[in-house]
């Protein structure tokens, strides 16, 4: 993810330097582009690809930024705690729903249930 924004922040700097160079030169004159105007259009197109890949995020279930508010409508049910690999096939998954926690063992043979109990409470320290 390092890499991306980098990556952006290398591309934005070498737009902007291409169109004060150009504005200097006498070529963005002509046609009467400022540099205030292409990054302002810059920010504007940025902030639109932004609301895009924030509501397909929303619309296919992904994840959101943190600093954003979740657009979900009631709370999740099920709650995969933590899963492992155990062979080439085969998993271990720790799965929550509805105060009871399962823990399953999924392999080509089809789910099988290992252990089930109730949810313990949280300690009262806990957030």
């Amino acid at each position: 993810m390092f890499h991306v924004r980098l990556a952006m922040i290398g591309l934005i700097g070498s737009a902007l330097a291409g169109a004060a160079e150009a504005q200097r030169l006498g070529g963005a004159a002509d046609a009467d582009i400022s540099l205030v105007r292409v990054f302002l259009a810059l920010l504007f197109c940025l902030l639109i690809a932004g609301l895009a890949v924030f509501f397909l995020r929303q619309r296919y279930g992904g994840r959101s930024p943190s600093f954003l508010v979740r657009m979900k409508s009631s709370p999740s049910r099920i709650r995969v705690v933590e899963s492992r690999r155990i062979g080439p096939q085969s998993d271990v998954t720790i799965v929550e729903c509805d105060d009871r926690e399962f823990l399953l063992l999924l392999s080509p043979g089809g789910p099988a249930l290992l252990r089930e109990r109730p949810l313990e409470p949280a300690p009262e320290g806990s957030g």
